[in-house]
């Protein structure tokens, strides 16, 4: 841990009044719960926070604070004196429509729990707390209320422990330590449901995914003896369903699949551009095949994304270069 780093986060949020909380693009309930739980925080405190996300996904209304959320259309007239990103450290994974409405010579606070893959910058003024040995951002997000103090009320602490028990899988994931369940207890403490949480994040599907599901379970392909499954979402099939952002991680349930080591979800989330979801089973790590794609996350599970003029093309390409990845990395 950099003090010295959290302290000057500390530092600013406590000298500051406005607040522009935004996460990655296809936000996921981690990424969510960490922007809320600030600005919950932040509002106790009587500042002004707004959180802003690209869209506001169906399955994380459970989310203490949700109807904080604002998309980018409705993000007017607010003059942030600190930007704070939660769950990524590329200015990339930005949507485009948030990114264009940012002054980028504000104040930046970028707080992420994935593998730093090489160092960009967000402004000329930024702090950057990146920890890629803890199991969820919003594990960081409870070091800084700690650290700095900040309120951490029942809501928060059930936030905090969503966005844990979301990016562990239930606990069931490699980045599962000690300290994860200290947090949880401590959480527990506060308030938090266990249940309750996991009811919300696993018990709650709607129609909508159910029929993404029923679409990447027919465009499923086996791959290298059916060590590799791989599936894909047109733009089609989320124009059809009226929802761009896949809020459940369907390619954790390929990985699920017995015999199955990398899991590959392909979704065309814009004309002309797919984002690729990757998930494995230890030791095959894919992170490196992410970065060579300009991706990056953890060691088991990454991502990319990349334009294409044609997405079928697209599609037949990463199959063969995902097929021949595993011929070298998988046995």
């Amino acid at each position: 841990m950099n003090l010295e780093h959290w302290n000057k986060a500390i530092s600013w949020i406590k000298d500051a009044e406005n607040f522009l909380l935004i996460t990655h693009s296809q936000p996921d309930i981690d990424g969510l719960a960490s922007i809320l739980s600030l600005t919950q925080a932040l509002i106790f405190l009587n500042k002004k926070a707004l959180p802003v996300v690209e869209e506001i996904p169906e399955e994380a209304l459970f989310l203490h604070g949700s109807s904080f959320l604002r998309v980018p259309e409705n993000f007017k007239n607010f003059k942030p004196e600190i930007v704070i990103v939660a769950d990524t450290h590329s200015p990339k994974r930005i949507s485009q429509k948030i990114w264009e409405k940012i002054n980028l010579k504000t104040k930046f606070i970028i707080i992420d729990h994935h593998v730093l893959s090489k160092e960009e910058f967000f402004s000329e003024e930024e702090i950057l707390i990146v920890d890629s040995q803890v199991p969820s951002t919003t594990f960081l997000i409870y070091q800084l209320l700690k650290l700095g103090n900040f309120p951490i009320t029942l809501e928060i602490a059930e936030n905090l422990l969503a966005g844990l028990y979301f990016d562990t899988g239930g606990f069931r994931y490699d980045n599962v330590t000690k300290e994860t369940f200290l947090l949880a207890y401590e959480l527990v403490n506060l308030g938090a449901r266990p249940s309750w949480v996991a009811c919300q994040i696993f018990e709650n599907l709607s129609l909508t995914q159910i029929e993404f599901l029923k679409k990447i379970l027919k465009n499923l392909e086996f791959l290298n003896n059916g060590e590799v499954a791989f599936s894909y979402l047109t733009f089609e099939d989320f124009q059809k369903e009226g929802v761009f952002n896949l809020s459940k991680d369907w390619v954790n349930f390929l990985r699920s699949l017995k015999n199955v080591k990398i899991a590959v979800l392909v979704k065309e989330i814009e004309k002309g551009k797919v984002s690729v979801s990757l998930r494995s089973k230890a030791p095959v790590e894919v992170v490196e095949l992410a970065k060579m794609f300009g991706g990056g996350g953890h060691k088991y599970a990454s991502g990319f994304t990349v334009e294409t003029q044609d997405f079928v093309s697209t599609i037949t390409y990463l199959k063969k270069i995902i097929s021949k990845f595993y011929e070298r990395k998988g046995k």
